[in-house]
């Protein structure tokens, strides 16, 4: 049974480093050829040695191996085919102090062992099963070369839709997207206005369309990648893809998910640097368009074109706000109250929203609650949702974003911000 040793993985700086290898076969070959490509010089020591060394920049000894060879060396690599002569290479190497790789049956009694590599431009990969099988290692090191020969560089890849659409869970989407080959890390974004998944891959992955099949997205879906992807991110967490520009809660939506992606072992470091960059880059969009979103109160944007009766849900400080400012207008104003009793208002149970809101013009809700506890449809009327949650289900209500959003439209406002923020992600990332 071959021996098994605890290793400990380093890179070794050798650049100008001597490295003494004793051996001028196909294993000794190999070894030059590596060592070499780390910026070594390689002092060969053997009488006889493959042609293909006499091409290669190295220091030539022509003769059998003698203890004092190890003299000046870093490294010491016994390569022969004599098992006793690479014994002998390894005890002049210890008595000198100097660490040795044995590369036959003495490899366990070394101080090293070099691991099956493959390098590509500036990566590199080692694949080492600490002694037990070094068959297995070579075949994982070219299954591993063929899988990055078809793979490129990674860059941004966002795929979504500007509204909250059913998914799979992300769970059972991860275990179809991890065989994709190019595919580096990914996470999913979903908010109440938004669906998206962010993923650093490959662009021969990006332009097959594989990704685009496995969500199934609707036909209103976007796509963008490297540039357009990061310049669309930026918007995001800048709040200028939001329904109200300049809303800031996407930021800690979007946290949220990175981390989930990362704890969930999807999101690698580049996907992570790219949202750290992009997060700087927001921040930077928000303070020049800061102060050129018009504040209004919300209120006011609710009880626009606002006549005669109207429902107001809630007793707290924005209720109490709408309905002075409702009273200003002339409005007439019934108050749904759950714990707190207004004086001098006309106010009814909460749960009597269904006869209260009949013959009325608008409903108002501002409440503080988990979920929606009123329906859209069944109200029947104008529903306007103060709420954060919301309090009103269903398609025709004006929320917050929605009142806040149409406000800066009708101004000009939305106008000038994009404009402005245009400018200005122009000039942060020029380079």
């Amino acid at each position: 049974m071959r021996p098994v040793r605890k290793t400990f993985p380093v890179n070794l700086l050798l650049e100008a480093q001597t490295v003494l290898v004793v051996g001028g076969g196909r294993v000794g070959l190999r070894k030059t050829h590596a060592l070499l490509a780390a910026g070594a010089y390689v002092r060969l020591v053997c009488p006889d040695a493959l042609p293909e060394f006499d091409t290669l920049p190295i220091e030539r000894v022509k003769r059998v191996f003698q203890a004092d060879d190890v003299t000046g060396c870093a490294l010491v690599i016994a390569c022969t085919d004599a098992k006793q002569v690479n014994r002998d290479i390894l005890e002049a190497a210890r008595q000198a102090r100097i660490p040795c790789c044995c590369a036959d049956g003495n490899w366990a009694e070394g101080d090293f062992i070099v691991p099956a590599t493959l390098r590509t431009d500036d990566l590199l990969i080692s694949v080492s099963t600490s002694g037990r099988s070094c068959r297995t290692a070579k075949e994982i090191k070219d299954a591993l070369a063929r899988r990055l020969s078809r793979c490129s560089p990674g860059q941004l890849f966002i795929l979504g839709v500007d509204r909250a659409i059913p998914l799979p869970p992300h769970e059972v989407l991860s275990d179809k997207l991890s065989f994709l080959s190019g595919l580096y890390g990914w996470c999913f974004l979903t908010t109440c206005n938004r669906t998206e998944f962010l993923a650093w891959a490959a662009p021969e992955l990006i332009e097959s369309g594989l990704l685009q099949h496995a969500f199934h997205l609707p036909a209103d879906a976007y796509a963008w990648q490297n540039a357009e992807a990061r310049r669309h991110l930026v918007y995001v967490l800048a709040g200028l893809k939001a329904r109200m520009i300049g809303e800031f809660h996407i930021v800690g939506q979007v946290r949220d998910a990175m981390d989930a992606a990362r704890n969930a072992g999807w999101a690698n470091g580049q996907l992570l640097r790219v949202y750290a960059e992009a997060l700087q880059h927001a921040q930077e969009l928000r303070a020049a368009i800061a102060p050129h979103i018009p504040q209004i109160e919300v209120e006011d944007l609710a009880l626009e074109g606002a006549s005669g009766r109207i429902v107001i849900a809630g007793t707290g400080a924005l209720a109490q706000a709408t309905l002075a400012k409702a009273r200003a207008r002339g409005l007439e104003v019934t108050m749904l109250y759950h714990r707190r009793l207004l004086e001098n208002v006309p106010c009814e149970p909460l749960e009597n929203w269904a006869e209260v809101v009949k013959g009325a013009t608008r409903f108002i809700s501002a409440l503080t609650v988990k979920s929606p506890i009123f329906d859209a449809e069944a109200l029947g009327i104008p529903a306007y949702d103060l709420g954060a949650p919301r309090n009103i289900s269903g398609e025709n209500v004006r929320d917050l974003d929605a009142l806040r959003g149409d406000y800066l439209a009708r101004t000009g406002a939305t106008e000038t911000i994009l404009s402005l923020a245009d400018a200005v992600y122009a000039e942060i990332t020029r380079e």
